[in-house]
């Protein structure tokens, strides 16, 4: 026991704190304003929701968590290509962010390395036909039932890699991996779920600019409760999940998800007891104007792929 929290000491004293809070801080505020000048007046409230969670993100990588200890040290040496070494990003509640404010940039290929037992999702960004040197500002959110990572790139115009997201599938961890719909038309966002759980570290590159994302199988024994999922009917993939996410957003946990059958839909929450969730859903009636009748809950173990549920006819 001794002899782990020395690991944990000496890991936590050799984090390196970037010195830019400040310049990090307007950044996030700049972004706020280029955002909001882009939407309609009607959503300008929704944006700010928005531009706070995205501060909030970057600021994560300012709070250091005594669970975050780096497992894959020198695992990317031998992947060629690879930039600069910017960050490894610092999750907290499994949230974390990183990246630059930039604009009119081009994903244009997301690739899968394995080495041994690692794998590595490699995101690469270009600008005018030229690698990019800085990558865009992104946000990165782990969550559980099932296990999901979902990616949200801003500043992005283009995502010829999106192809690429189906070739992901030929990891032997990666279940699938999907885009998700933005209101934002240069807001890139995609999922990717995993058939185990995993260990998993990120790291930000420049020169040229891309983000790693590292996983292996975590063969630690984990019995998870039963959850009770807040969320929407599924639907085909378009501006419904979009509008359901603006509408929810000021709550914590939402997320757009795939069903078994291959729908979408959005999930307000999960939460311990049937209970708790219907008092949740209670509170979004009447907080948030959605009607009850459009939303469910559905009951969810640890590994399982979300149910596809149909909306209510108007006689039900």
């Amino acid at each position: 026991m001794s002899n782990r929290m020395d690991l944990f000491k000496k890991t936590y004293n050799e984090i390196d704190i970037p010195d830019q809070l400040a310049s990090i801080a307007d950044a996030a505020i700049q972004r706020g304003k280029i955002e909001r000048k882009r939407t309609k007046q009607a959503n300008s409230i929704r944006w700010v929701k928005r531009v706070v969670a995205g501060a909030a993100a970057l600021f994560i990588l300012f709070t250091i968590s005594i669970n975050t200890i780096p497992t894959f040290a020198s695992s990317l040496e031998k992947i060629p290509g690879l930039g600069q070494l910017v960050r490894t990003l610092q999750f907290n509640k499994g949230s974390a962010g990183g990246g630059t404010i930039t604009d009119s940039t081009a994903i244009n290929v997301i690739s899968l390395e394995k080495k041994g037992d690692l794998e590595h999702i490699v995101i690469h960004f270009q600008q005018n036909n030229k690698d990019q040197q800085m990558t865009n500002s992104f946000s990165v959110n782990y969550s559980l039932y099932p296990n999901t990572m979902t990616f949200s790139i801003g500043g992005v115009r283009r995502f010829s890699a999106e192809k690429d997201l189906a070739e992901l599938k030929k990891s032997s961890l990666i279940a699938d991996a999907y885009p998700l719909i933005s209101l934002d038309d240069s807001l890139v966002r995609f999922n990717i779920t995993f058939k185990n759980n995993i260990s998993y570290e990120v790291k930000e590159y420049k020169e040229p600019a891309q983000v790693v994302l590292t996983i292996k199988r975590d063969s630690a024994e984990t019995d998870l409760p039963t959850v009770y999922s807040l969320r929407t009917a599924s639907s085909a993939f378009g501006e419904t999940q979009g509008i359901y996410e603006e509408m929810l957003a000021g709550l914590e946990g939402v997320r757009t998800l795939k069903d078994q059958q291959g729908g979408y839909f959005v999930e307000a929450g999960y939460y311990s007891s049937e209970e708790a969730a219907m008092g949740k859903m209670q509170e979004i009636v009447k907080t948030y104007g959605i009607s009850d009748h459009s939303l469910y809950i559905e009951q969810r173990e640890a590994m399982q792929d979300p149910q596809a549920i149909n909306a209510r006819s108007d006689n039900q």
